[in-house]
């Protein structure tokens, strides 16, 4: 039994905050709901997909103490429509009524035996506090390059942090492209090493605070605390392929671009590029760049860049898609490309790159035709 009264605009934010935890498709109708459980003078909202569980606590006129597990998306949908101030929920056997102004709606609801057990966090000798924006900032700098759930290694379909007494590490890779941060504004107490789901640390960037985010290491899990808002993630089993490896030392010709030259310039191959490799063939001269991108439905596009580059003439062709996505998460006026032949791995930096931030991203190029 549940009875309680909350603020509608207070209600939708909590309910959007926890329904991206919800489950796409599941097997177990439990993941499909959303949690409301009171908590004083508070009502605590919370959903999982086993692997990524979040939790928030909003304030709430409490009537009856209770919990109920109510149809997550089908919830918020209710909720998003509504159109009043207060929001009136109360729960009798196993039907829950929910009434806003002059609309009411009943939802079945399962009882909270039926739901899964919520995470704990750590102790508090163990918390962690990190300057939320930097880990957005790292967050964003990175998570743009970890592979698809389709892939067969399961570590590249996680973000590795990697957290010591200096800095925070962060490489996310999909075999095609690398992203690799580390400031040494982030830093920890003791070493840890995770591979952590995107879903999860995506989370941490929809929210917007001044105050720091607490971090936790428990076993095999690592939760984020920031106010009223917990997210909880189940590490990816390991180990982290050697990324270290894969990043060339031979990179020494340098090409010099305007990022929103060059993003431009993408944005308009890619609507003729093959829409299956998405290539783009970069002829790189004596202080330009050519792209041209050829498909033999769509038709042909060239264009010109100025750039600063004296080295000898390259030829090189990438997915462009990837090279777009680089240029979105850098935030430097001109990025730099270190090259050495049309075959090697390119690394691309910021020109100027962020105090205490040291940031690379690496992309294979697509092999081209007269190559062996």
């Amino acid at each position: 039994m549940v009875k309680l009264l909350v603020d509608h605009k207070t209600f939708l934010n909590g309910l959007n905050t926890v329904a991206s935890a919800l489950p796409p498709k599941t097997s177990l109708p439990s993941l499909s709901n959303i949690l409301l459980e009171t908590d004083g003078d508070q009502l605590r909202l919370a959903a999982t997909d086993l692997d990524t569980t979040v939790v928030t606590l909003i304030p709430a006129t409490i009537s009856t103490q209770g919990a109920v597990a109510l149809p997550g998306k089908k919830l918020l949908e209710i909720v998003r429509e509504l159109s009043g101030t207060d929001v009136s929920i109360s729960t009798s056997g196993s039907r829950t009524s929910i009434s806003c102004d002059k609309s009411s709606f009943t939802l079945p609801c399962s009882s909270r035996d039926s739901y899964p057990s919520l995470p704990s966090s750590g102790s508090e000798s163990d918390r962690i506090s990190l300057p939320l924006a930097l880990v957005k900032d790292a967050i964003r700098k990175t998570v743009y390059a970890v592979a698809g759930a389709s892939e067969i290694r399961a570590s590249l379909t996680g973000l590795f942090w990697k957290l010591s007494p200096e800095s925070l590490e962060m490489v996310a890779t999909d075999g095609h492209r690398l992203a690799k941060v580390k400031m040494t504004e982030l830093k920890g107490d003791s070493e840890i090493e995770a591979i952590l789901a995107p879903k999860a640390l995506t989370f941490l960037l929809k929210i917007t605070s001044d105050e720091p985010v607490y971090m936790f290491s428990q076993g095999s899990q690592i939760s984020f605390h920031i106010e009223d808002t917990s997210i909880y993630s189940r590490m990816i089993e390991g180990p982290y392929p050697p990324y270290e490896k894969v990043i060339p030392q031979s990179n020494t010709d340098i090409l010099k671009i305007n990022r929103e030259d060059l993003f431009g310039a993408l944005k308009r191959m890619r609507i003729i590029a093959n829409p299956a490799t998405h290539q783009i063939m970069f002829t790189i001269e004596h202080n330009r760049v050519i792209l041209h991108a050829e498909n033999t439905d769509a038709g042909e596009a060239k264009e010109d860049i100025e750039a600063l580059y004296d080295k000898d003439p390259l030829q090189i062709a990438f997915n462009g898609n990837l090279i777009m996505d680089i240029m979105r998460n850098m935030k430097s006026e001109n990025v730099l490309f270190h090259l050495h032949d049309s075959g090697t791995a390119v690394i691309i930096t910021e020109e100027e790159q962020e105090a205490g931030t040291d940031y690379l991203t690496l992309v294979m190029p697509v092999r081209l035709p007269d190559t062996v």
